[in-house]
């Protein structure tokens, strides 16, 4: 599971969280044993149901507040929703990802030594301030529905210290040096024409009111994420940096990005009508036109503004910051731009399926890009090494789980985090356990 999954789970659970059933009505089973061993290692440790319980509720929480909410208000009941396109719950998909994590934190306890990892008398009772932070948050009933007791949450928060610790020492050794030319970023403005079709036109204005009722309701979600998070981080409970926003940002764009690509590559494979020839030839006409005046400008952006002004030119301008190895944008925009200089016009029409670019190098060497990539490189370097470990260390034997015990585990309740800010004894010790969650893992 990625690190900003469950990075602050120390700071986060001390927030007061709520529920609220889902299901119409719930089976009466008997009351679960949260002590009994949900998941146990061979030759090694184990963790309480009640733990995993525990653990499974604050990261729905944790999604249920977040990105969840936006899914909900389109795919309505998300749990028992094929969102990953692979035909399965993404309920099921969800858990399979909490159980890795509970499976590392189980060989990151069995293999602490290896790395001379422990826990310190300072960091022990962080963990229990931590946990009379949580208990004192919320009421007897969502703690019971969550299993949180005083065992089961200094267990996790137990658990979750030493894996910290341990992928700290487990990722040491990776080498931090990455060289300018590996991760070389460089910025692209540039003015898309593209070839469209009266039909195309139509279904391209229906899609752009959609798409603008959208991200209306992005925007709104945004800024109330944003609201949200600026919130938690005055009292320590948030778990999301704006360096983590911008990451999931970039990664949405290039997902975007990605998919265009393949539209473009799909449109050119299919036979093409004569509107559609005719409609290359004049894209192509108009985007040559462009290239003569961008070629003789100084002013590459006032020149794009004027032309992206006529509505009839169908032409859009934005900007690339990619390297030479990325697979966004277009192969073509990649190629055509390597090795120019900054203010060159690539001197010919580049084309990637319908669309036709002229482009203009703002940055051949992004110093900020660059560096960004760089950690970005490095970052990629320590998960790898963590998970070629992690893979090292298990068999098919390694793992023994109580499967009706985690098939229990059902989506039949929301929970959501409430607002209201904790009390000041809560944030301090808040923030004697976020240190111990983070501070002690850092390098």
């Amino acid at each position: 599971m990625k690190k900003g999954f469950r990075r602050g789970l120390a700071a986060a659970l001390c927030v007061c969280l709520s529920f609220s059933v889902l299901t119409g009505c719930t089976k009466k089973e008997k009351k679960a044993d949260n002590t009994a061993a949900l998941l146990t290692m061979k030759d090694g440790g184990s963790i309480s149901a009640g733990a995993a319980n525990l653990y499974l509720r604050y990261q729905q929480a944790e999604f249920e507040t977040g990105i969840g909410a936006f899914l909900k208000s389109y795919y309505g009941e998300i749990w028992n929703a094929d969102l990953t396109g692979t035909g399965e719950a993404y309920g099921n998909t969800f858990k399979a990802q909490v159980l890795e994590d509970l499976e590392h934190m189980l060989l990151t306890q069995a293999h602490a030594s290896d790395y001379d990892v422990e826990l310190s008398d300072e960091e022990k009772s962080a963990i229990s301030d931590a946990a009379d932070a949580f208990l004192s948050a919320n009421s007897e009933e969502t703690l019971e529905k969550m299993s949180a007791t005083r065992e089961s949450v200094e267990e996790l928060l137990t658990l979750y210290t030493i894996r910290e610790k341990t992928e700290t020492a487990m990722s040491a050794d990776v080498d931090t040096e990455v060289s300018d030319e590996e991760a070389a970023q460089r910025t692209v403005s540039y003015v898309a024409f593209v070839a469209q079709t009266e039909a195309v036109t139509e279904e391209i204005e229906s899609v752009s009111e959609a798409v603008s009722e959208a991200a209306g309701e992005v925007e709104e979600a945004v800024s109330e994420a944003v609201a949200e998070a600026e919130t938690e981080v005055k009292t320590k409970s948030a778990d999301v940096s704006e360096t983590e926003i911008d990451e999931a940002v970039e990664a949405a764009t290039e997902e975007v990005g990605e998919n265009a690509a393949e539209n473009e590559t799909e449109a050119e494979t299919e036979t093409e009508s004569p509107e559609m020839i005719e409609a290359r030839e004049l894209a192509l006409e108009r985007a040559e036109a462009f290239l003569t005046v961008a070629m003789s400008t100084e002013d590459f952006s006032a020149a794009a503004d004027e032309v992206t002004a006529d509505e009839s030119a169908h032409a859009s301008a934005s900007s690339f910051t990619f390297g030479d190895n990325d697979q966004y944008p277009a192969a073509a925009v990649i190629e055509a731009t390597r090795g120019l200089e900054d203010g060159e016009v690539v001197d010919h029409v580049v084309v990637s399926g319908t669309t036709y670019y002229v482009l203009h190098v703002d940055d051949a060497f992004d110093e900020e890009a660059t560096q960004k990539e760089k950690e970005s490189i490095v970052n990629q370097r320590r998960q790898d090494a963590i998970d070629a470990l992690y893979e090292e260390w298990v068999g098919e034997d390694t793992f023994t789980i109580d499967g009706a015990a985690w098939t229990s585990m059902v989506f039949d309740l929301a929970f959501a985090k409430e607002t209201e800010a904790v009390t000041e004894g809560e944030t301090e010790a808040l923030s004697e356990g976020e240190n111990v969650a983070e501070s002690t893992t850092e390098s």
